[in-house]
């Protein structure tokens, strides 16, 4: 029976393997003409893997000898990976189809990403942790390179591969160090080992671990793969890597050091502040003079991931409980939010990319509410949101962190983040101003009209508005799954 039931814990993470599985099986036995059935199959079993999500929740247990906890954080995180998944899935197929990208490996990889994540948010142990980054990671690094004749998708491909594969082999020498220092690697017992405690060797572990972790969520200085692996990727799959392989980057970071390394955060802070500082700031003036709007979404998910740590920070730097879980639920927050309208802004210029020659500048969205209003409006609405601009879920995200931060005692980093907002608000609205206030190309691209990604896209834009109008109705679960930390 005892089995039985850690069996159920894990009900989304054996619906995912055996999605893989149906899906890699399935793709044999259809025709070229038939492949699309792939995208209701894969939407499908991601929303069965939600359902098994609502079981798991509150059952808060730690199983399989402490390797893996099934607690409310851990299940917030498969919820919003699910959300990511779904939306990617439905964004992809069209404009793979004209590449001659064969869909049945995007959703067996996509998937594969997915199950990484999964298993990164419920890792009590640095062992199941590291292995979950690599689940997460090395499918990452072949949607990259999906477009296997393009020569941008496999430098892209490359770089982030070559530069991945160091930065986790940062992490785990990191991981070792703190086994050498503590004697174990399961993550409570590593944080009531260092309680009190600090030395020149430990000081060595958290160096290799932030390095590692940071270069995970694209922070800087260690930021360099980012746009070429984006610009490269097809642009689909460039909006699942700037929020997906995030979210578990951010899940890894919180088990590290919102957990593992908790009672040494007056030491790591300082640097994380500074880091945070840099890479909102870097972030948003390379993207001022981006005139590619892909490039541009690139730089911008740079400075996003500095927003985000900035209610890391101010979980470090909270005097009491109830500031720190606020800094976390700010995090949670930003993420999924972050993570609805960035993937819907990438794929809104996919849309505009039907010609293979076109590759996604300024000028492909002049004149575009002319030629396609709802796109051009959700694409308005999103960038609205992105920018920070009430009632949009992107307001409330950047409000959230603001607070938290002020309420930490950091009201010089909530006025860094307020100029940086203003500073991002230039390249934003400009792409509205090209769609509203700019006459069409000579010979505009064809726009992309599939039925798939017109849902995908309402629904991202329905996420972003209702988030913004209604916050309250998930600060509730916000509050319940940071909890699970204390």
């Amino acid at each position: 029976m005892d089995m039985l039931d850690d069996l159920v814990t894990l009900l989304p993470e054996l619906i995912l393997a055996a999605l893989v599985l149906t899906i890699i099986t399935t793709d044999l036995f259809l025709s070229r003409a038939n492949k699309w059935l792939l995208t209701p199959l894969t939407v499908a079993g991601l929303v069965l893997t939600g359902a098994a999500c609502v079981v798991v929740w509150d059952i808060n247990e730690t199983v399989y000898a402490g390797f893996y906890v099934v607690d409310d954080l851990s299940v917030f995180f498969k919820a919003a990976t699910i959300v990511i998944g779904i939306i990617s899935v439905l964004f992809a197929p069209s404009y793979l189809v004209v590449r001659r990208i064969p869909l049945g490996e995007f959703h067996m990889i996509l998937v594969s990403a997915l199950l990484g994540m999964f298993v990164l948010a419920s890792s009590s142990d640095m062992i199941t942790l590291f292995l979950g980054l690599e689940l997460m990671t090395m499918p990452s690094y072949l949607l990259t390179g999906l477009h296997k004749t393009d020569r941008y998708s496999n430098e892209g491909a490359l770089k982030y591969f070559l530069l991945g594969s160091f930065a986790s082999a940062i992490v785990l020498f990191g991981i070792s160090w703190l086994y050498g220092i503590t004697g174990t690697t399961n993550i409570a017992e590593i944080a009531a080992a260092l309680e009190g405690r600090m030395s020149g060797a430990l000081l060595i572990a958290i160096g290799f671990l932030l390095v590692g972790g940071t270069f995970k969520i694209a922070a800087v200085p260690f930021h360099y793969w980012t746009p070429d692996a984006y610009q490269g990727a097809p642009t689909p799959i460039t909006g699942f890597l700037s929020v997906g392989p995030k979210l578990g980057a951010f899940a890894l970071l919180i088990r590290v050091f919102a957990e593992a390394l908790a009672p040494l955060r007056a030491d790591w802070l300082g640097i994380f502040l500074v880091l945070t500082v840099l890479t909102m700031t870097i972030g948003n003036v390379v993207a001022l003079v981006q005139v590619n709007v892909k490039r541009m979404l690139a730089y911008s998910s740079i400075a996003h991931t500095g927003y985000i740590m900035a209610g890391l920070a101010a979980y470090a730097n909270a005097s009491d409980t109830d500031t720190a879980a606020q800094g976390i639920e700010a995090v949670l927050f930003y993420v999924l939010g972050y993570a609805v309208m960035n993937i819907a802004a990438f794929a809104v210029v996919g849309m505009l990319q039907r010609d293979t020659r076109r590759f996604g500048g300024l000028n492909s969205f002049a004149g575009l509410a002319a030629r396609s209003p709802g796109r051009a409006a959700a694409m308005g609405i999103l960038m609205l949101s992105l920018t920070g601009i009430p009632p949009t879920v992107g307001f409330f995200a950047k409000l959230y962190v603001l607070l938290a931060a002020i309420d930490a005692g950091l009201a010089w980093l909530a006025v860094i983040l307020v100029l940086n907002a203003a500073l991002a608000a230039f390249y934003y609205l400009r792409v509205i101003v090209y769609m509203y206030m700019r006459d069409p190309e000579p010979d505009p691209a064809p726009i992309d009209t599939s039925p798939f990604g017109s849902v995908a896209l309402a629904l991202s834009v329905a996420g972003v508005l209702i988030l913004g109008l209604f916050p309250g109705a998930i600060l509730g679960l916000l509050e319940v799954s940071a909890a699970s930390l204390f």
